[in-house]
């Protein structure tokens, strides 16, 4: 690892791959030529910092770059699948184009693979292309242990109005042509994976599709341009039922395979008479590594923190405020690895996967990832899992004394609703 300034010169069609622990910053120029990250083209003689980051460049037409910082891994590679990324791309327009002049519905692609294949990579790229010709489909993500649109531990869904960020990736998406917040809609489900909880992780697509579909109707641009949907690592035939859930549920028109050839054989068997369903199979980037379970909790940390500070780029200010016991109604998953025979009399396994338990607020809440539900009093209590997402809080202090706990928000003021959601995951604050 060194902190000198490198320069290297990419051919046209090669890839400049680095890698930036967490701890370690890395700054990139493009000093000439032209290059793009996910399918964002990158700006000339503007700094590009990273860390904790995976990061491939790539150049069409040959560039000079400029590094300077502490890489743990940095090189240029010649084979890359962009051209086979582009050609489905090009796939992708010619649907649009035919939608936008019959007025039809656009491509819904669902993007399939093991765990670090490239699929969250592929899907930015897609998106990025699609924005660059003025199409603004629709991002789905699927993959619960991503915190790329919300927090981690969602299901969610947004517009895609800009490019994603080079450096901060998802962070501006909500952001409409007025420049006024346009928030993603998202489901709490509070597991890092579909498998921890497959019912409700089936029941929570329906009703994200559900909404999908609802706001397809109305906005005609989104319709034409289509949905772009990422998934966490699915490939285990035990989990095909998610798969179809997710194909029946959006309308896929697309399945996309990534370096799996099972799945692949798989997925072209089950829609191998659907006219309507084209199976593609990819192969994955050379550049794509495994991430250990430390780093993948580091990336689930940062994403937590981003929520609630924003990035060098583009900094919050979160509000600490306190909230009584007596105020809240919080609630938590019936803990589905629980032995059927410690479940209450007369709920199956299945129920109890989709049933909510009350909890007193206690010490127990310290140092928790709070779900704001947008269910509100005059509503069933029941239908909290079923009801979206308004917001995330962070429970910084416990007072058992005073009944009290102390919560950091994105907004200032008290609470907006009175009914939380416990998530799996964890932050301290630094």
């Amino acid at each position: 690892m060194t902190d000198e300034s490198k320069t290297y010169t990419l051919l046209p069609e090669q890839e400049f791959r680095l890698e930036v622990d967490f701890a370690s910053t890395a700054i990139v120029q493009l000093k000439s030529g032209t290059a793009e990250i996910f399918g964002a083209e990158l700006a000339p003689a503007t700094i590009y910092s990273f860390s904790g980051q995976k990061v491939a460049i790539f150049s069409w037409h040959g560039c000079t770059l400029e590094i300077q910082g502490a890489c743990s891994v940095q090189y240029v590679a010649e084979e890359t699948p962009m051209h086979s990324y582009l050609n489905l791309h090009t796939a992708l327009a010619q649907q649009r184009t035919a939608a936008t002049a019959s007025q039809g519905s656009g491509p819904v692609v669902l993007v399939l693979g093991p765990t670090d294949a490239g699929k969250s990579s592929l899907s930015k790229i897609l998106l990025n292309y699609a924005v660059r010709q003025q199409h603004h489909p629709i991002f789905v993500n699927l993959d619960p242990a991503e915190g790329s649109i919300a927090m981690p531990g969602t299901l969610s869904a947004a517009p895609m109005l800009h490019l994603v960020d080079p450096v901060d990736e998802f962070s501006a998406i909500g952001l409409d042509k007025t420049g006024e917040m346009a928030a993603p809609l998202c489901f709490h489900y509070g597991f890092a994976a579909s498998g921890d909880n497959p019912k409700l992780f089936r029941l929570l697509i329906t009703k994200l599709a559900s909404a999908v579909h609802a706001r397809l109707k109305h906005d005609t641009a989104s319709r034409q341009a289509g949905l772009i949907i990422d998934t966490g690592g699915t490939i285990d035939p035990n989990s095909y039922d998610i798969i179809k859930e997710c194909v029946d549920v959006f309308n896929v028109t697309a399945i996309v395979i990534l370096g799996h050839e099972r799945l692949y054989s798989d997925m072209n068997r089950l829609y191998t008479n659907s006219s309507a369903i084209s199976v593609v199979k990819l192969a994955k980037s050379g550049g794509v590594v495994n991430r250990d379970k430390d780093y993948l909790r580091q990336a689930q940390q940062r994403a937590i923190k981003k929520y609630f500070y924003g990035s060098a780029q583009c900094e919050y200010s979160p509000f600490s405020a306190i909230a009584w016991y007596q105020d809240l109604k919080i609630y938590r998953v019936e803990d589905s690895i629980a032995p059927t025979s410690a479940l209450p009399l007369g709920l199956d396994r299945k129920v109890s996967e989709t049933q909510t338990v009350p909890m007193d607020p206690g010490p127990i809440l310290l140092h928790s990832i709070l779900t704001v539900s947008s269910l509100d009093s005059t509503e069933d209590e029941s239908k909290i899992l079923e009801s979206s997402a308004i917001g995330f809080v962070y429970v910084s202090a416990v007072n058992e004394r005073k009944s009290t706990i102390t919560v950091l928000s994105p907004i200032p003021g008290r609470l907006p609703r009175k009914y939380l959601l416990l998530s799996s995951f964890k932050w301290m604050e630094m």
